[in-house]
């Protein structure tokens, strides 16, 4: 696992994990030395369900997603969350 950068950001966003197109990915904010190696991703399926999803980076360049919230059809919610996580 590595630092994320805000090419890796621009890269994983427009992509699609596990069926779900990435809209939005950000960077984890916090106190810990460590908090850059996470980030968050705002992510929406063929059906219109939203999912906000923790992540990080693999040592292969593969995104690992966990800690999933999801949505349903509630952008507005799903947004939110993405915003407040982390």
């Amino acid at each position: 696992m590595r630092r994320l950068t805000d090419r890796d950001i621009k890269s994983i966003t427009g992509s699609t994990i596990k069926g779900y197109h990435v809209e939005a990915a950000r960077i984890k904010d916090g106190p810990f030395t460590d908090s850059d190696h996470y980030g968050f991703i705002l992510g929406r399926n063929a059906h219109g369900h939203y999912v906000t999803w923790q992540f990080h980076l693999l040592d292969d360049g593969s995104i690992s997603v966990y800690w999933g919230h999801y949505h349903m059809e509630d952008r507005d919610a799903a947004v939110r969350d993405f915003n407040a996580r982390g």
